[in-house]
């Protein structure tokens, strides 16, 4: 074999790729049957965690369990599945489960009402900050491994895209899901129903949407049209994270209806199924390129 044939092996095969992430893989199969043991003690399952919110958050939490044990979990296993076997793409897939649990679990831990509602949920606080390290963990590792150059397609105009698709979740979260909230809130006469059975759990899902995502989506958004090489893997962070978390809205309306909660609107609960619909569509679009230039 001569060292032209070599280089072009060397080249066709990159280092990166032999390296099985299998600590990574390991700790993302154990964040994933954690999520599912969360989904099936609480009161989508075996109702064992008895959480501090009202009837209707609790059906909220039933519709976010489901979506957690069918969505989230499988998608976990795979990331793992393709991080033992060294496919770089089982890294980029580890941000969706990392992402989700990062941003759901604080709400189970420090959303309930302590001091109205019944409940046992603060017995399991361990069991929710564990997986809260975990997932923080795994989110950190998990971006660090990515390689920006193993992110095709990496264009110009690929970016822009990207971009574009970064200042949809932005405005989506800020004008079409806060910004009316908000305007209540400085009133100081918010009616809306969340707020006022579970003003906590409100507050703070207001507080990561608008302090945490949408900051970041713009930021990842502005530093892709400036080709800055950080934005392209954060970009892919954010869209993890928003590749399941609109089904899981649609899902607590779904439940809600299902279950007949008087707090339940039809026509809401169309419009977020259409949503999710597409936003889970659009991601798994995004996310397509990298196993067809993942060999």
């Amino acid at each position: 074999m001569t060292d032209i044939t070599r280089e072009r092996q060397r080249r066709r095969v990159p280092h990166a790729e032999l390296i099985p992430h299998r600590g990574l893989a390991v700790a993302t199969t154990v964040l994933g049957l954690g999520l599912a043991a969360n989904s099936l003690l609480g009161p989508f399952g075996l109702e064992i965690i008895e959480y501090r919110f009202s009837t209707s958050l609790i059906n909220q939490a039933i519709g976010l369990d489901a979506v957690a044990l069918f969505g989230v979990v499988p998608v976990a296993l795979i990331s793992a599945l393709l991080m033992w076997r060294a496919r770089h793409v089982g890294l980029v897939l580890a941000l969706v489960p990392a992402g989700f649990a990062a941003y759901m679990l604080p709400q189970y831990a420090v959303g309930p009402e302590y001091l109205a509602l019944a409940g046992t949920n603060e017995q399991f606080f361990p069991f929710h900050l564990s997986r809260f390290v975990l997932s923080v963990g795994v989110l950190l590792f998990a971006w660090n491994a990515i390689e920006d150059e193993r992110l095709r397609p990496h264009s110009r105009p690929s970016d822009r895209m990207r971009a574009m698709v970064l200042f949809g979740v932005a405005a989506f979260i800020v004008v079409g899901r806060w910004l009316p909230v908000l305007v209540e809130l400085v009133q100081g006469s918010p009616s809306i129903v969340d707020f006022q059975e579970n003003p906590t759990s409100f507050m703070l899902i207001g507080w990561l949407d608008l302090g945490l995502i949408a900051p970041a989506a713009i930021a990842s958004g502005v530093g892709l049209l400036r080709g800055a090489r950080w934005a392209r893997k954060a970009a892919y962070a954010v869209i993890a994270w928003f590749a399941l978390v609109p089904a899981s809205i649609a899902a607590m309306a779904i439940t809600m209806t299902v279950n007949g909660d008087p707090n339940a609107e039809s026509t809401t609960m169309w419009v977020l199924t259409v949503a999710a619909v597409a936003f889970t569509a659009g991601a798994a679009w995004l996310f397509r390129p990298l196993f067809s230039h993942d060999h």
